[in-house]
């Protein structure tokens, strides 16, 4: 095998563990992971209170990953789990 194929060939293996170990979260009655794609209604929170202005942020974000760069604070799963439950944020099919 050339050098090329071997690096080729550890790469696949490489991104082949990478997804087979992705880390998963239970969120309410949700597995999810950092790729689950997320939808969101029009914020259903009282204005200009703390979970009104985070929602604000985290309801650009396209998928889990995105979800916690946005939501970094102690409330990001309290807040997600309680939006799942109330049917204001949906996982994307």
């Amino acid at each position: 095998m050339t050098n090329s194929v071997k690096a080729a060939a550890s790469n696949a293996k490489n991104e082949t563990q990478k997804e087979e170990t992705q880390k998963e979260w239970i969120v309410g009655a949700n597995k999810i992971t950092e790729s689950t794609k997320l939808k969101y209604k029009a914020n259903p929170k009282r204005k200009n209170t703390k979970a009104w202005l985070r929602y604000e942020a985290y309801q650009k974000a396209k998928n889990f990953a995105e979800y916690q760069k946005l939501n970094q604070d102690k409330q990001s799963i309290p807040d997600l789990k309680y939006d799942f439950s109330k049917g204001f944020v949906e996982i994307a099919g």
